[in-house]
C-alpha cells in the first residue's frame, strides 16, 4: 500500500471514530442503520476469486477500502453494501461486469437515457453493465461503482426506475467520494442521496455558477450552495442573478424553483413567485431552441410551445419535444381537443424513420389513453424491428387487460411522469 493511501486510510478511520463519539451524528441519514461502523475488511483471496469469476479487476481504490479498511457498513445512504451483495440480480451471468459502461463524466444523462445506452427488459437484458451497486438512498435511488468503462473508478448517482439519469459524480475515485461523506456527515450538511452536491466549498461554487461553461454544472452549483449548512448572503445574491441572468433557460427555471421551495432561507425569495416565473418563461420561449424543460419545470409548458419543435428537421431537437411530450406535458383545458392534438402527434411520431421518435410516439399513446390507437399500434408491430418500440407496443396494447396497478390521469398536472 502507497504511502499516499495509508495517509487517507489513517485519516478515514481517525475521522470515523470521532464521527462516533458524536452523539448529534446518529440522526444524519442513514447513520442508524450503520451506526458508522465498518465490517470487516475482506481477504485478499476472496478479492481475488470475485475477479476471476466476473473477469474484471476492481478499481484500485476501491480495492483496497474492502481489504485494508472494510467490506460494507459506515458510508453514503444506507451504508455500502458488502462486496458480495454487490451485484444482485444485475450481474449475474458471466461478463456482465466486463462489459464496458457506456456512461461519461459531465452533465447528468436526462430524457430517454435509458432507450440510448441500455437494452430493453427481457431474460437477456444486461442493465447497468459494467457497474456494481454500492448503496442506495432510499426507493429507486442509487449509487454504482464504475468497473469498467471510461469512468472506470467513479461513482454513478442514479434512479435505477425512474426518470433521473446517470451522474458521474466528480470526486476522482472511491476514497475520495467516502472521505467528503464523511466530512460531510461531520459539518451537518443533509447527505441525503450523497454526491449529488458539487465537492466545492463557497468561493467555488460561485464562481462555477457566474462562469462555468456547462448549464448543468451552473445549475448543480446553485443547489450545491443552498445545501451549505448555513447558506450567505452572498450566495443568495448570486443566485437571484443567476435566476435573472443566466443565459440558459433551464438554469434559470431550476434555481428559481430552489429560492421559491419552502425548506430554503427566505430572504432572496422573489416578491411575486408568479411574475417572476412568466418573465422566466417569456425568456425560455424566446430562446433558439426555446426552453422547453425550463417551461415544464414552471408548468407553463403548452402544446403551442411543442408543436413547431416537433416539426423540427434537427433530429435531437425533435427527439427532445416529442420527449417533453410524453413525460411533462399536462393539458388543463377541453378534453377532447387535446385527444385530438395528441392524436395526430402520435400518428406523427409513430411513422417517423426514427425509432426513438416511434418510441416516444408509444409512450403518448399509453400515458395519454389513446387507446383508439392501439390497431395502429398492433399493424406497426408486424413489421417493427427496434426491440425498445417492440416492448413498448406490447405493454401498450395490454394495458386494457390489466387488472391491478395504478394509472395517472393524463390531464393531471400533478400527475406522477
Amino acid at each position: 500500500m502507497s504511502d499516499d493511501k495509508g495517509d487517507r486510510f489513517g485519516r478515514i478511520a481517525a475521522k470515523l471514530a470521532a464521527a462516533r463519539a458524536t452523539p448529534e451524528l446518529s440522526r444524519a441519514f442513514g447513520v442508524a442503520a450503520h451506526k458508522l461502523v465498518l465490517r470487516p475488511p475482506l481477504p485478499e483471496a476472496a478479492v481475488a476469486d470475485f475477479e476471476d469469476r466476473h473477469e474484471v479487476t476492481l478499481p484500485s481504490a476501491y480495492r483496497s477500502f474492502i481489504t485494508e479498511l472494510g467490506d460494507g457498513g459506515a458510508g453514503p445512504g444506507t451504508g455500502l453494501n458488502r462486496l458480495a451483495d454487490m451485484c444482485g440480480t444485475t450481474c449475474t451471468r458471466p461478463g456482465h461486469l466486463a462489459q464496458a459502461s457506456p456512461y461519461l463524466p459531465g452533465p447528468r444523462y436526462v430524457d430517454d437515457w435509458e432507450q440510448r445506452h441500455e437494452d430493453p427488459p427481457g431474460p437477456d437484458r444486461d442493465f447497468l453493465r459494467g457497474t456494481l451497486k454500492v448503496t442506495g438512498h432510499g426507493c429507486s435511488l442509487v449509487t454504482r461503482l464504475v468497473v469498467t468503462g471510461p469512468a472506470r473508478g467513479r461513482l454513478i448517482n442514479l434512479d435505477c426506475d425512474g426518470p433521473v439519469g446517470p451522474y458521474v459524480v466528480e470526486d476522482a475515485d472511491f476514497l475520495a467520494w467516502y472521505e467528503r461523506w464523511l466530512d460531510e456527515v461531520v459539518a451537518g450538511y443533509d447527505t441525503g442521496w450523497f454526491g449529488e452536491r458539487l465537492p466545492l466549498e463557497e468561493p467555488d461554487l460561485l464562481a462555477v455558477l457566474a462562469d462555468d461553461l456547462s448549464p448543468e454544472r451552473r445549475r448543480r452549483a446553485g443547489r450545491s450552495l443552498l445545501d451549505l449548512p448555513a447558506v450567505s448572503e452572498v450566495a443568495l445574491t448570486a443566485i437571484g442573478q443567476a435566476v435573472a441572468m443566466d443565459p440558459d433557460p433551464t438554469t434559470r427555471a431550476a434555481l428559481l424553483y430552489e429560492l421559491t421551495w419552502q425548506r430554503h432561507d427566505l430572504r432572496h425569495r422573489p416578491d411575486s413567485a408568479e411574475a417572476a416565473a412568466d418573465e422566466v418563461a417569456k425568456y425560455a420561449r424566446s430562446c433558439d431552441p426555446p426552453g422547453l424543460a425550463a417551461l415544464a419545470e414552471l408548468r407553463k409548458l403548452t402544446f403551442d410551445d411543442i408543436r413547431p419543435e416537433l416539426a423540427s428537421d434537427d433530429l435531437e431537437r425533435a427527439r427532445n419535444a416529442a420527449y417533453v411530450l410524453g413525460s411533462d406535458f399536462a393539458w388543463s383545458g377541453d378534453e377532447k381537443a387535446a385527444k385530438k392534438l395528441l392524436d395526430q402527434a402520435a400518428r406523427r411520431l409513430l411513422g417517423d424513420p426514427d425509432p426513438l421518435l416511434r418510441f416516444h410516439g408509444v409512450v403518448i399513446v399509453s400515458r395519454f389513453g389513446l387507446a383508439h390507437l392501439h390497431p395502429v399500434l398492433r399493424e406497426i408491430r408486424q413489421s417493427e424491428s427496434d426491440p425498445w418500440v417492440l416492448y413498448y407496443i406490447n405493454g401498450c396494447v395490454a394495458e386494457k387487460t390489466r387488472s391491478t396497478g395504478y394509472t395517472p390521469d393524463p390531464w393531471d398536472a400533478e400527475s406522477p411522469r
